[in-house]
């Protein structure tokens, strides 16, 4: 596949100017084909960040646990439309006995989580471990399981006690011996390998509630990257599931994790249109002219301003990083970039 790289650079000045003149910290970007990075550009902003800046990733943390999730599937050990409660027997506590890893997994559950997030930010010292799986196990559901869609990210609280259970790992040692040391994402964990490459989160509170929140290794939001380990988790699904020698996950996992389950609906208590897949964002549909993107396309956001897109019709993968929560984007600087990768995209594989 090949990439015009006079266009690609067109998004460098969008770029600066987000960090320059608007609200971003700092961002680090790339563009890569199955095979290889083809541009990559870095606004420093005040933190001075550089190409392999460790930055905090937030909601781009769920396409990596659902991808554990994935892999206890093909190994035989966990069934998506079976009541979580089979394997989590406390998590039917409050109405929760019919919720499903599918529900789970494609935001479709009715998982109450605004009281617990809450709690937390009262109080004031790092929970103890486990504590975001308990607050699930207390909560109650707003909706009918798969009668609505609303985004939540405590249910990833739940798929990563799936994953401690089934594998017999905490979810961050299995996260990391089957999926970033096999890829070779070296600085990714729930907290910075190197100190000295991490930008500042900016917006998440005191010193304390960035410790606690790292301390949490919150399955739903609490990774570290950079862009170099994100293209090749991208790359890894651009190849069908393998990178290097490595099968991360199976085409079949692929396919179900990136297809388009809400189809353009109303989330629950919104106007707002919810497109998912199961672990995935996926393009709005019906076409709205926000992205060229492809119907085969699929992503994920996060609230550091970070987004990873792969579309596998034009062969490539796309990475933003930045580092401040909740960051407003009023000129949509993210969607700009995609769509002037799209226009130097050629035909994919």
């Amino acid at each position: 596949m090949s990439m015009d790289l006079t266009r690609l650079a067109l998004a460098g000045p969008i770029i600066d100017d987000a960090v320059n003149e608007g609200p971003y910290p700092a961002a680090a970007v790339a563009v890569a084909t199955a095979r290889e990075t083809v541009w990559a550009h870095v606004a420093p902003g005040r933190d001075n960040a550089a190409l392999d800046s460790i930055f905090p990733v937030a909601s781009l943390t769920k396409p990596m646990t659902a991808t554990a999730v994935f892999q206890l599937v093909e190994q035989g050990k966990l069934l998506l439309n079976v009541p979580v409660a089979r394997y989590l027997p406390e998590f039917a506590a409050n109405g929760k006995e019919r919720v499903t890893a599918w529900h789970l997994l494609t935001h479709s559950s009715g998982l109450e989580e605004d009281q617990f997030y809450g709690e937390l930010q009262a109080l004031g010292t790092t929970p103890p471990p486990g504590w975001l799986f308990e607050a699930a196990c207390r909560s109650h559901l707003n909706f009918e399981p798969g009668s609505a869609h609303k985004y939540t990210t405590l249910t990833f609280s739940v798929l990563a006690e799936l994953v401690r259970r089934l594998s017999g790992l905490p979810h961050p040692e299995y996260m990391r011996r089957h999926i970033f040391e096999p890829l070779g994402m070296k600085d990714t964990g729930f907290s910075p390998r190197d100190r000295s490459r991490a930008t500042p989160q900016y917006d998440l509170g005191t010193h304390e509630q960035m410790s606690s929140w790292e301390t949490m290794a919150d399955p739903g939001g609490g990774a570290w990257s950079t862009v170099a380990d994100l293209v090749r988790f991208g790359q890894a699904y651009l190849r069908g599931g393998e990178f290097d020698g490595y099968r991360l996950i199976s085409p079949a996992s692929i396919a179900v994790m990136t297809g388009h389950y809400t189809q353009g609906v109303f989330g629950y208590g919104t106007t707002d249109r919810f497109n998912y897949g199961a672990g995935w964002g996926k393009p709005s549909l019906p076409r709205n002219g926000d992205l060229l993107a492809s119907e085969r396309a699929f992503g994920h956001g996060g609230a550091t301003g970070c987004l990873l897109w792969i579309d596998p019709e034009y062969g490539f993968v796309y990475v933003f990083l930045s580092n401040r929560w909740n960051l407003p984007d009023p000129n949509d600087t993210r969607a700009r970039v995609l769509n002037i990768v799209y226009g130097a995209a050629g035909s994919g594989s």
